[in-house]
């Protein structure tokens, strides 16, 4: 890894990743000052003057009581896939193929650095920053809850919720990080790199439709995490966790491998 060369990549990106925290932060504190302890009625009553289908699209259909649950489905659901997925998008794309499509990557090859260096550099700033997002959603999470709801919150089930969030993140992450490696053209890496994610978000929302679409929630990486299986100990934080590690491992070492083979325009 180069030093000199991740400090360069959180100069330039971090107007980018503190747009997200501070998005995403705000979303979080107004839903977990939104919270009732008496019950979800209120919410309820809201949502039911929503379409049904819009409510199970969102999948919003069940809603916890406990403050924890409440945040998984509010969240931990929707939220968490959408607003990560754009980041990874955007960040994928600057991080590799428009260095490589304006030529600035001709510099970087031109210093001590090794081609692998600086690919496991930008790969690694990635992770890096997507863990970082999340370190802070937990803490506001924590610490808003601390604020508003002392003692309600369960601290290790929330930063289980978080970490499997945080893991399936970087998987997306490193989906658009390979198809920026791959491509010289930051079209082509944006149609993989952006597509594919949106496809699985289309595929998960659309399994929440009816009985009949809900198959195709097996073809979306996003369907692995479900915050309210968790929340409800349905689902194994660990076996989660794991998957989406190894996938990320493969996807971060598949993108450093096509890139050092490939050939660079000049």
């Amino acid at each position: 890894m180069s030093i000199p060369l991740l400090l360069k990549d959180i100069k330039n990106n971090v107007m980018l990743l503190l747009v997200f925290i501070v998005l995403m932060s705000i979303y979080l504190a107004v839903i977990i000052f939104m919270y009732n302890p008496d019950g979800a009625g209120a919410l309820l009553d809201m949502l039911s003057l929503l379409p049904a289908t819009f409510v199970s699209i969102l999948g919003l259909s069940a809603i916890d009581s406990g403050l924890t649950g409440f945040i998984a489905g509010l969240f931990y659901g929707f939220l968490i896939y959408l607003f990560p997925m754009v980041y990874c998008i955007i960040l994928g794309n600057r991080l590799v193929a428009k260095w490589v499509y304006d030529g600035s990557f001709g510099c970087l090859l031109a210093t001590p650095n090794s081609r692998i260096k600086i690919i496991v550099t930008q790969g690694l700033y990635m992770v890096l920053s997507i863990f970082v997002l999340f370190a802070v959603l937990f803490l506001v999470g924590v610490g808003v809850s601390g604020y508003f709801f002392p003692g309600m919150l369960d601290t290790t089930l929330f930063m289980k919720l978080n970490l499997s969030a945080c893991l399936m993140t970087v998987t997306i992450g490193l989906i658009c990080f390979f198809f920026s490696c791959l491509f010289n053209n930051t079209k082509l890496s944006l149609t993989f790199g952006a597509g594919i994610p949106i496809l699985f978000f289309s595929l998960t929302m659309l399994s929440g439709l009816s009985e009949q679409t809900s198959f195709l929630g097996k073809f979306s990486l996003y369907t692995v995490f479900n915050s309210m299986a968790i929340i409800n100990g349905e689902t194994s934080v660990v076996m989660v966790c794991s998957g989406f590690l190894i996938i990320s491992l493969l996807l971060l070492a598949a993108g450093v491998g096509v890139f050092s083979i490939k050939r660079l325009p000049v």
